[in-house]
């Protein structure tokens, strides 16, 4: 049986500005034939079922409505230029519908300038409303999608480096005035090719018809189709000169125009195998889903409710996220799966006790930043993060139930730690959960505490811990090193005039470990690697200091330029902080706090090394 062929449809043809165009009284602009009204260019590409678009343009949600388009499975970005990028927020819904975020890929360049345009979908903080959610791919090499691969096609748009692409037997290159030889390598044996033809008149940045021709005969497609038209062509008088100029299977493309591709039977088996060597991704894996983050119940609502959904929700402070925290939320992602509801982290800031008992209020571990990145990494599909205030506080257990989680939250299974309270003045326990349960038609799950070394694993003995410089044993209760965040700011300079080079954390947590100095590894914003490093936090004694520092030296690496943010995890505990008696002191016993860290990152490579036999 022969492949399925790609369907091709036009969803725009026209120029940056459209056509008609604004304020133009031209010929083309007040023409009453169909083909000359050119939304904004981009392409839609189906099979079996999926979809995948070229470009989001200002008039996608247009072009989507038109088409009837109801699931979208990836984006490709030609370029970053506003006609191309600007309906990028509608795809939303698809978000919504299908509960997952979508692959966009594209060149750096082009997101650099989608990460700018749209800042908010990329700074991962609780909104009160939907913002896309996307998973940014580098297209640097063949991309796999709709079982056939989707082949990038480099060239030059001006000064730009923009995208084409090819996919089975046809190519769409849009907006350039330059096609490399290596890229003319990757389009022969074309039956459709969509190309650039801007008008007659020379433009610096896009193909005129004339240059447009003069590739089609390089290239050789069977049919080719013009886009990115201005208003300069008229439809149906452009086609007829065309076939006069000896080119009757070149046409201008429309919008709406639809034409299918053929698949070769070994691209399909080839991508098959392709497919067949990599990883399955399971429902709930974060690297197929972003989490989705609100500051409000309600916006949770509108996002998943209005859609039928219903929440299996666990519910808590998740300070630090420790391994007791990580077993309700493991349980959820699960629960949920079997449900097949939205798995939800319900949690507050500030913290109740902050607002209700401040004198008393414990230092957090860890921040909603930091939360949101662990919750991401265990599965979870959403979180929200409520503002507590003291009218929440007021709110009667049964009431809380009833209008957070049955009204808002349309929760369909709870769970919580056995010691979880809630309500005014803490008067709902599990019991009366599990009772209120019953009454909405809810099920509770009460997942039993972790326990290390006979011990409850709790943020009150992390907290412990990390004050007392135990940050080993603190790493084991959260399943991670304890972590500092934030900004790198200018320090006095001492360091690197007397000792060593440091960065200056400017860290982000209530919570600092006792000072001393410690072994560490420090992440840089944007960054997969870390690198070794040492770290004192302490008062630097030694030069008469005033003020409590986090100052991080690192072994193997130095950049070319200062980080804006880095991460900097404890691993182990060298030395208390000391008062030397001089600068050469101090520098001789960095140099040996240095060596230390060496040896036991070297130590903890062969370790992890060693192969036990079969």
């Amino acid at each position: 049986m022969p492949p399925v062929p790609l369907k091709i449809t036009v969803l725009g043809s026209g120029t940056s500005m459209g056509v008609p165009t604004l304020a133009c009284p031209c010929r083309v602009c007040a023409s009453n034939d169909p083909h000359d009204k050119r939304l904004r260019p981009s392409l839609l590409i189906s099979r079996n079922g999926q979809n995948v678009v070229i470009d989001t343009t200002p008039d996608f949600r247009q072009q989507a409505l038109r088409v009837g388009l109801t699931r979208l499975d990836a984006i490709l970005l030609t370029h970053g230029h506003a006609d191309h990028i600007l309906g990028f927020d509608d795809i939303r819904p698809f978000n919504i519908r299908q509960r997952a975020a979508l692959p966009v890929h594209g060149n750096e360049e082009t997101f650099r300038i989608v990460r700018r345009a749209f800042a908010y979908v990329f700074d991962d903080k609780p909104t009160l409303s939907t913002v896309p959610s996307v998973t940014l791919k580098l297209a640097d090499g063949p991309i796999d999608l709709l079982g056939i691969s989707f082949v990038p096609v480099p060239m030059r748009h001006g000064d730009m480096q923009v995208l084409g692409f090819r996919f089975g037997r046809a190519a769409y290159l849009t907006d350039f005035s330059v096609l490399p030889d290596s890229s003319m390598a990757l389009l022969q044996g074309l039956d459709e090719l969509v190309i650039d033809a801007l008008r007659d008149i020379p433009h610096p940045m896009h193909q005129t018809v004339n240059q447009a021709l003069a590739l089609i005969q390089q290239l050789k497609p069977r049919r080719a189709w013009f886009t990115h038209i201005a208003h300069d062509l008229p439809h149906a008088e452009t086609n007829e000169r065309l076939r006069q100029m000896g080119f009757p299977h070149v046409q201008l493309a429309y919008d709406g125009l639809e034409f299918e591709v053929q698949v070769d039977a070994a691209e399909k088996k080839h991508s098959e195998q392709r497919d067949s060597n990599k990883a399955p991704v399971s429902v709930g894996n974060s690297a197929a889903r972003r989490l989705a983050t609100f500051t409000s119940t309600q916006a949770w609502a509108s996002r998943y409710a209005a859609y039928g959904y219903n929440s299996a929700l666990a519910i808590g402070n998740f300070d630090g996220i420790h391994l007791g925290h990580q077993a309700i939320l493991r349980s959820t992602v699960e629960r949920a799966q079997a449900l097949h509801a939205v798995s939800t982290a319900l949690t507050f800031d500030p913290s109740p006790r902050k607002v209700l008992r401040p004198e008393s209020a414990p230092l957090r571990l860890s921040t909603i930043a930091q939360r949101m990145e662990w919750f991401n990494a265990i599965g979870l599909e959403a979180a929200v993060v409520l503002p507590f205030t003291l009218d929440l506080a007021k709110l009667a257990p049964e009431e809380f139930v009833e209008q957070i989680l049955v009204r808002d939250l349309h929760v369909k299974t709870v769970l919580v730690g056995e010691n979880f309270h809630f309500g005014h003045k803490q008067a709902g326990n599990v019991k009366l959960l599990q009772e209120l349960g019953a009454k909405f038609g809810f099920d509770v799950q009460i997942v039993c505490p972790v326990q290390y070394r006979g011990e409850i694993v709790s943020s009150t003995i992390i907290r412990r811990e990390v004050a007392e410089g135990d940050v080993s044993d603190a790493g084991r209760l959260l399943g991670r090193p304890f972590a500092l965040t934030g900004e790198v700011v200018s320090g006095t300079g001492t360091g690197r005039k007397f000792t060593f080079p440091t960065l200056n954390l400017s860290a982000e947590q209530e919570l600092l470990p006792a000072r001393g100095v410690y072994i560490t590894r420090t992440l840089f914003e944007g960054e997969s690697h870390s690198h070794r490093s040492v770290t004192n936090i302490g008062m630097r004694p030694t030069f008469n200091g005033s003020s409590l520092s986090v100052e991080t030296h690192l072994l193997d690496f130095q950049p070319t330029t200062t980080p804006k943010r880095v991460e900097v995890r404890f691993w182990k505990r060298l030395r208390e902080e000391k008062k030397f008696s001089s600068p050469e002191e101090l520098r001789a016993q960095i140099a040996r706090d240095i060596a230390a860290a060496t040896n036991f990152f070297s130590r903890l490579r062969r370790f992890r090394s060693v192969r036990l036999p079969a």
